[in-house]
């Protein structure tokens, strides 16, 4: 398939397009869970902040769930990345925050925890 050759960041900017269509950012999606498997049952913004997540701080282990039934306006994230390594947990959230800051502006609450292992 085609968007085999695409890395998960490019279609991820497509896909988050104003241009590309709502049926094809969910081809976009369904062709990009196909190799990355954690984006299949992910919501729109839960694979939003995923991708964010991990292009910024190519983590080990992420889990990115919606936790306010659906609408967006808290988020649950289990993140543990080297690049929190050295880092006292309050600098390891203001990491996320700093990242995540365009979303948070929209959220009612975020549930964070992180490490470096």
């Amino acid at each position: 398939m085609a968007f085999s050759l695409l890395t998960r960041l490019s279609v991820a900017q497509i896909a988050r397009s104003s241009a590309v269509s709502r049926p094809m950012q969910r081809a976009l999606y369904s062709s990009a869970s196909e190799t990355n498997p954690e984006l299949a049952d992910l919501n729109e913004g839960e694979r939003h902040i995923y991708t964010k997540l991990t292009e910024t701080l190519s983590p080990h282990k992420l889990r990115v769930a919606d936790v306010s039934g659906g609408c967006g306006s808290m988020y649950a994230i289990d993140i543990a990345s080297k690049a929190f390594e050295g880092t006292s947990m309050v600098k390891q959230h203001r990491m996320v925050n700093e990242i995540l800051k365009q979303e948070i502006k929209g959220m009612h609450g975020l549930q964070l925890k992180t490490s470096a292992k």
